[in-house]
Protein backbone atom coordinates (compact mmCIF):
# COMPACT_ATOMS: atom_id res chain seq x y z
CA UNK A 1 0.00 0.00 0.00
CA UNK A 2 1.18 3.53 -0.92
CA UNK A 3 0.59 6.02 1.55
CA UNK A 4 -0.16 9.59 -0.67
CA UNK A 5 0.63 12.42 1.64
CA UNK A 6 -0.58 15.23 -0.57
CA UNK A 7 -3.17 17.69 1.47
CA UNK A 8 -2.43 16.56 4.96
CA UNK A 9 -3.96 18.35 7.44
CA UNK A 10 -3.06 18.27 10.75
CA UNK A 11 -6.41 20.00 11.99
CA UNK A 12 -8.00 16.38 11.23
CA UNK A 13 -6.00 14.41 13.37
CA UNK A 14 -7.14 14.18 17.08
CA UNK A 15 -5.05 12.57 19.87
CA UNK A 16 -8.56 11.57 21.52
CA UNK A 17 -8.85 9.04 18.47
CA UNK A 18 -8.15 5.50 20.13
CA UNK A 19 -9.39 2.86 17.71
CA UNK A 20 -11.49 2.33 15.18
CA UNK A 21 -12.00 -1.21 12.87
CA UNK A 22 -12.57 1.02 9.50
CA UNK A 23 -9.15 0.91 7.73
CA UNK A 24 -10.03 3.93 6.09
CA UNK A 25 -10.23 5.63 9.28
CA UNK A 26 -7.05 3.70 10.68
CA UNK A 27 -4.97 5.01 7.67
CA UNK A 28 -6.52 8.48 8.33
CA UNK A 29 -5.16 8.53 11.93
CA UNK A 30 -1.46 7.75 10.29
CA UNK A 31 -1.63 10.41 7.24
CA UNK A 32 -2.62 13.25 9.05
CA UNK A 33 -0.36 12.53 12.34
CA UNK A 34 1.96 15.48 13.59
CA UNK A 35 5.26 14.37 13.75
CA UNK A 36 5.63 13.23 17.54
CA UNK A 37 3.06 10.92 17.14
CA UNK A 38 5.07 9.67 13.26
CA UNK A 39 8.03 8.90 15.58
CA UNK A 40 6.66 6.63 17.96
CA UNK A 41 4.55 4.68 14.89
CA UNK A 42 8.39 4.32 13.76
CA UNK A 43 9.11 0.63 15.41
CA UNK A 44 10.75 -2.79 14.79
CA UNK A 45 10.69 -6.13 16.26
CA UNK A 46 13.69 -6.91 18.02
CA UNK A 47 15.77 -9.95 17.68
CA UNK A 48 15.17 -13.46 19.81
CA UNK A 49 17.99 -13.25 21.81
CA UNK A 50 17.29 -9.51 23.03
CA UNK A 51 13.43 -10.16 23.62
CA UNK A 52 14.27 -12.95 25.74
CA UNK A 53 16.63 -10.99 27.64
CA UNK A 54 14.22 -7.97 27.73
CA UNK A 55 10.66 -9.57 27.84
CA UNK A 56 9.81 -6.56 24.82
CA UNK A 57 8.47 -7.70 21.07
CA UNK A 58 9.13 -4.23 19.87
CA UNK A 59 11.00 -1.16 20.07
CA UNK A 60 11.29 2.55 18.28
CA UNK A 61 14.18 2.77 15.82
CA UNK A 62 16.63 5.30 17.13
CA UNK A 63 20.06 6.41 14.99
CA UNK A 64 23.09 3.93 15.52
CA UNK A 65 20.78 0.98 16.09
CA UNK A 66 22.17 -2.35 14.32
CA UNK A 67 19.68 -3.58 12.85
CA UNK A 68 18.95 -7.13 10.07
CA UNK A 69 17.38 -6.36 7.08
CA UNK A 70 14.39 -8.61 6.55
CA UNK A 71 12.04 -8.26 3.61
CA UNK A 72 12.97 -6.53 0.07
CA UNK A 73 16.00 -6.42 -2.33
CA UNK A 74 18.46 -5.83 0.65
CA UNK A 75 17.16 -8.97 3.02
CA UNK A 76 19.65 -10.80 5.00
CA UNK A 77 22.40 -7.44 4.83
CA UNK A 78 23.06 -5.34 8.46
CA UNK A 79 23.83 -2.49 9.44
CA UNK A 80 23.61 0.66 11.33
CA UNK A 81 20.37 2.98 10.95
CA UNK A 82 22.08 7.01 9.84
CA UNK A 83 18.48 8.83 9.46
CA UNK A 84 14.77 8.47 10.41
CA UNK A 85 12.24 10.02 7.91
CA UNK A 86 9.12 10.65 10.20
CA UNK A 87 7.20 12.35 6.99
CA UNK A 88 7.54 9.01 5.13
CA UNK A 89 7.82 6.55 7.95
CA UNK A 90 11.19 5.17 6.64
CA UNK A 91 14.47 4.17 7.81
CA UNK A 92 17.84 4.57 5.99
CA UNK A 93 20.64 1.91 6.44
CA UNK A 94 23.83 2.73 5.59
CA UNK A 95 24.60 -0.86 3.89
CA UNK A 96 21.17 0.11 1.74
CA UNK A 97 22.05 1.96 -0.94
CA UNK A 98 22.17 2.40 -5.10
CA UNK A 99 24.55 3.23 -6.79
CA UNK A 100 24.38 6.51 -9.57
CA UNK A 101 26.16 6.43 -12.87
CA UNK A 102 27.69 9.50 -11.62
CA UNK A 103 29.57 7.18 -8.76
CA UNK A 104 26.98 8.72 -5.90
CA UNK A 105 25.64 7.15 -3.29
CA UNK A 106 21.70 7.53 -3.35
CA UNK A 107 20.00 5.67 0.05
CA UNK A 108 17.55 3.50 -0.41
CA UNK A 109 14.33 3.79 2.03
CA UNK A 110 13.20 1.06 3.90
CA UNK A 111 9.94 0.66 6.15
CA UNK A 112 10.77 0.01 9.52
CA UNK A 113 8.66 -3.25 10.23
CA UNK A 114 10.61 -4.95 7.63
CA UNK A 115 13.56 -4.53 9.98
CA UNK A 116 14.51 -6.49 13.11
CA UNK A 117 17.12 -4.64 15.30
CA UNK A 118 20.23 -6.51 16.76
CA UNK A 119 21.64 -4.27 18.99
CA UNK A 120 20.56 -1.57 20.35
CA UNK A 121 22.14 2.12 20.77
CA UNK A 122 21.93 3.00 24.11
CA UNK A 123 23.90 6.53 24.18
CA UNK A 124 20.69 7.89 25.06
CA UNK A 125 19.89 7.27 28.51
CA UNK A 126 16.12 7.56 28.17
CA UNK A 127 16.16 4.57 25.99
CA UNK A 128 16.25 2.56 29.18
CA UNK A 129 13.69 4.47 31.08
CA UNK A 130 11.71 3.09 27.98
CA UNK A 131 12.61 -0.31 28.44
CA UNK A 132 12.32 0.17 31.85
CA UNK A 133 8.59 1.40 31.27
CA UNK A 134 7.52 -1.56 28.73
CA UNK A 135 8.62 -4.17 31.13
CA UNK A 136 8.85 -3.16 34.91
CA UNK A 137 9.73 -6.72 36.40
CA UNK A 138 13.22 -6.59 34.25
CA UNK A 139 15.98 -6.60 36.91
CA UNK A 140 19.34 -4.78 37.05
CA UNK A 141 21.48 -7.57 35.82
CA UNK A 142 19.29 -8.52 32.90
CA UNK A 143 20.15 -4.24 32.51
CA UNK A 144 23.93 -4.85 32.90
CA UNK A 145 23.56 -7.84 30.23
CA UNK A 146 21.50 -5.41 27.91
CA UNK A 147 24.04 -3.19 27.91
CA UNK A 148 27.31 -5.31 27.20
CA UNK A 149 25.16 -6.19 24.07
CA UNK A 150 24.75 -2.84 22.76
CA UNK A 151 26.38 -0.38 21.41
CA UNK A 152 27.13 2.36 24.06
CA UNK A 153 29.82 4.35 22.69
CA UNK A 154 29.23 7.47 20.25
CA UNK A 155 31.87 6.24 17.28
CA UNK A 156 29.17 5.59 14.90
CA UNK A 157 28.40 9.22 13.89
CA UNK A 158 26.20 10.13 11.82
CA UNK A 159 26.53 13.77 11.23
CA UNK A 160 26.06 15.46 8.63
CA UNK A 161 26.99 13.05 6.08
CA UNK A 162 23.79 11.78 4.86
CA UNK A 163 21.88 12.50 1.55
CA UNK A 164 18.70 11.00 0.66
Amino acid sequence: MVLIFRNVNHEDWSSTWKRSKQPRKQRKYVINAPKHVRRRLIVSPISKELRELLGIRNLSVAIGDYVKIERGKFRGKEGHVTYIDTKHYRVYIDIAYIEKKNGEKSYYPIHASKLTILKLNLTDKNRLKIIRRKNPNISDKQIEELLKRSITDKAFNTSNQFKH
